[in-house]
């Protein structure tokens, strides 16, 4: 199995826990009278199997992405970056609320045409990245 498949599988397992949490938070306390559609002592155990093997799952991954790790934690900054740079306030200039009829002048450091040359630049570096751990994932197998 290669890294690309085994992260779609890790997927898989994440969604079939995320249900089974489910069906344990909606079957454990009922109103008496009613019956469970589920059994709550089964789906711990059904929980339990499944935690395990995704848990192996996931630290088969890891080990077989050492070669990576760096570029894949650069490519988490980089994403955080990016996001966090699209968010910084640029407004630049006199600016009026009619409300309270005030006026404030801002002075901006970086501009919006600043920030979109800064992110667009991160953005070229991300895809790269990218790219490689793609390249790295569909060929790489899990031990």
């Amino acid at each position: 199995m290669t890294i690309a498949q085994a992260l779609k599988e890790k997927n898989k397992r994440l969604n079939q826990l995320n249900k089974l949490w489910d069906r344990l938070t909606t079957n454990n306390s009922i109103p008496e009278g009613n019956e469970r559609e589920f059994n709550p002592a089964e789906i711990l155990g059904q929980l339990r199997e499944e935690t395990d093997l995704y848990v192996e799952l996931k630290t088969k991954i890891h080990v077989a992405c050492e070669p990576v790790r760096e570029k894949i934690f650069r490519l988490s900054e980089l994403k955080n970056l990016v996001k966090r740079l699209k968010r910084v306030d640029t407004t630049n200039g006199l600016l009026v609320n009619r409300y309270e009829s005030v006026s404030v002048r801002y002075n901006a450091f970086l501009s919006a045409g600043t920030i979109d040359e800064l992110a667009e630049g991160i953005e070229a570096e991300i895809e790269s990245i990218q790219e490689e751990l793609d390249q790295f994932n569909h060929t790489t197998h899990l031990k």
